[in-house]
C-alpha cells in the first residue's frame, strides 16, 4: 500500500463524522444549556464516526472482507488483551501509594449505564476503522512503531470534542492524558495484533479493557496517579516497540 492507501481521506472522515455527530451535544454545553435527547443519540452514535469511515472507504475498494473479517484468535489473547488495561493501572496506583498518594479508588469499573454503554458502542465503533482499516495501512507504509504512534496521534485527535465536560469547559488535564497516553496504547494494542494474528476480537477486547477499568476517570486531584500511569504504560509500550522491532527483522 502507498499513497493510494485511503488514510489520509480516512482520518479526514473518520474525525469530521465524529466531530460533526457531536457539535449539537458540545454547543448546548458551550452555551450552557441542556441539551436535547437528540443531542446525545448523536453523541452516542459519534463513536462509530471510524467503522463509518472505513466502510465509505473500503466497499468501494471491494476490501470490506479485510476490514471486517479478521476474527480467529486464540481466546488467551483475546481475554489477556481485555485484562491488561487493569493489569497495567494496578502497579501505578500501587506506586502512588507508596508515595503517599490516597487512590480514591483501585479499580474504576463502570458503574453507570452510560459507561456500560460506551464499552461496547465505543469498542466496537472504533476499532473496525482504527484497527480494521487504518492500522495495516499505517504499518505498511511507516512499519510497525511509527505507524502506530502516528495513528495513536491521530486517534487522540479523535477526541478532540469529547474533552469538553457539562460545564462547557474543557478538561485540559484529561486531553493532555489522551495525547500522551493513545499514542503509547496504539503500540501496545499493534502487538497484541500481532501476537492475535491481526485478529479485530483481540483489538476490541484491548478497548473494552480501557472501559473496564478507566483510570482517566480518577479525580483531577490525581496528578501523581496519572503520571505513574504513563511512566508504566511507557515501559509496556517500549517493551511492545522493541518486540514488533524485532518481528520485523
Amino acid at each position: 500500500m502507498g499513497r493510494g492507501d485511503g488514510i489520509p481521506a480516512f482520518f479526514a472522515l473518520a474525525c469530521g463524522l465524529t466531530w460533526l455527530l457531536d457539535t449539537p451535544l458540545v454547543w448546548a454545553w458551550t452555551h450552557h444549556r441542556e441539551p436535547a435527547a437528540w443531542a446525545l443519540a448523536l453523541a452516542g452514535l459519534s463513536a462509530f464516526g471510524p467503522t463509518l469511515a472505513a466502510v465509505a472507504l473500503a466497499a468501494p475498494r471491494g476490501e470490506l472482507g479485510l476490514v471486517f473479517g479478521r476474527w480467529r484468535a486464540n481466546p488467551l489473547w483475546v481475554v489477556l488483551a481485555l485484562f491488561t488495561p487493569m493489569f497495567l493501572h494496578f502497579p501505578a496506583t500501587m506506586l502512588d501509594a507508596l508515595l503517599g498518594g490516597e487512590p480514591a479508588q483501585w479499580l474504576y469499573l463502570p458503574d453507570k449505564p452510560e459507561r456500560i454503554l460506551a464499552l461496547v458502542f465505543f469498542s466496537i465503533g472504533e476499532e473496525f476503522g482504527w484497527r480494521g482499516f487504518a492500522q495495516p495501512r499505517m504499518a505498511a507504509r511507516f512499519g510497525p512503531v511509527r505507524g502506530s504512534l502516528l495513528l495513536g496521534m491521530v486517534w487522540a485527535l479523535w477526541h478532540a470534542m469529547m474533552v469538553f465536560t457539562p460545564a462547557g469547559a474543557i478538561d485540559w488535564q484529561g486531553a493532555a492524558f489522551l495525547v500522551i497516553t493513545l499514542p503509547l496504547w496504539s503500540v501496545v494494542m499493534a502487538w497484541f495484533l500481532a501476537r492475535g494474528g491481526g485478529s479485530l476480537a483481540v483489538a476490541i477486547a484491548l478497548h473494552a479493557g480501557g472501559h473496564l477499568d478507566n483510570n482517566s476517570l480518577a479525580p483531577a486531584s490525581a496528578v501523581q496517579l496519572r503520571v505513574l500511569t504513563v511512566l508504566v504504560l511507557a515501559v509496556a509500550s517500549g517493551l511492545a516497540a522493541r518486540s514488533l522491532a524485532r518481528d520485523r527483522g
